[in-house]
């Protein structure tokens, strides 16, 4: 074996060759020292970046799903009773037996957001005078209705509604899109039929509303839609889903439609009806509060 201190010595080509590699050997070995070094003391560093980088995308991904949730998630059932007002009754005979319905909501079990609604600027052909509307989980109605049926109140309620109007009820399943939280009792509400084109998928259709509920010009407090399960047949109504829109009040109802004509809202209008559904177009109601729920 040749000593290191004779090789370090030497002059001859093989051996200077020798210490060449050994160098550029060392050299490389050190540089995969310090690579190392530094990973083992930036790796905790790094987890910890990580660690925050997970936890904000997950509260990001939280954030984005309880979008999703608001826009495009929530379902209920909305029960709706379309009435024209018998011979000599009027609406304050209709506003009379309102503490009598929240009472039998009480003793059913009923907790809906329920209301009156009454025609404000409607189509010529729309022959109601007001309508009675529940908005209320499924699991909810279902269990009110057990009690309903066989309730001594709610037969009394019945007889009294049939003596002052003609209803006929309605059952749809109400797709939530968007909600601002008001405890305001008195609003106004757009009701507009539409049916989707036949050229645009369901889920395309869906990414469209859910385009609108991501808008920053948002004046309205909520917006639904009502897609009809019992009570009406096709002729009854003028398309196959309905949009509802509250407003806080008039004000904001006429705000809106001024955005449409001088803010380019015409332009998503005109997208809307040339590319994805034909209404009817909208007829606004009243709608006054009797009950918004605890939860």
């Amino acid at each position: 074996m040749i000593k290191k201190e004779n090789l370090d010595k030497t002059s001859a080509w093989p051996f200077v060759e020798a210490k060449k590699m050994l160098r550029e050997r060392k050299s490389i070995i050190e540089k995969k020292m310090k690579n190392k070094i530094v990973n083992l003391k930036l790796s905790p560093i790094l987890f910890f970046i990580a660690l925050i980088s997970t936890a904000y995308l997950k509260a990001d991904d939280k954030q984005s799903s309880a979008l999703n949730m608001m826009s495009n998630g929530t379902v209920e059932a909305a029960q709706l009773s379309t009435c024209t007002l018998n011979p000599g009754k009027t609406l304050k005979d209709v506003n009379n037996l309102l503490p009598m319905i929240e009472n039998v909501h009480d003793e059913i079990g009923l907790d809906a957001f329920f209301g009156v609604m009454t025609p404000l600027f409607v189509s010529p052909t729309t022959k109601i005078d007001f309508i009675f509307a529940d908005f209320a989980p499924f699991e909810n109605l279902s269990k009110a209705w057990d009690q309903y049926l066989v309730s001594e109140s709610g037969a009394l309620l019945q007889a009294s509604l049939d003596e002052i109007a003609t209803c006929n009820r309605s059952l749809h399943r109400y797709y939530h899109q968007f909600t601002k939280i008001s405890d305001d009792k008195s609003r106004v509400l757009s009701m507009n039929w539409c049916s989707k084109k036949k050229s645009v998928s369901n889920d395309q259709l869906m990414a469209k509303h859910r385009s609108f509920a991501a808008s920053s010009e948002i004046r309205f407090l909520h917006w639904g839609i009502a897609v009809p399960a019992w009570g009406l047949r096709q002729d009854d109504i003028p398309g196959d889903y309905a949009h509802f829109i509250g407003y806080p009040d008039i004000k904001e109802a006429l705000a809106s439609q001024q955005d449409t004509a001088t803010k380019g809202g015409w332009k998503n209008r005109e997208e809307y009806l040339t590319y994805f559904a034909d209404c009817s177009g909208e007829n606004l109601w009243r709608f006054e509060i009797a009950n918004i729920p605890d939860s």
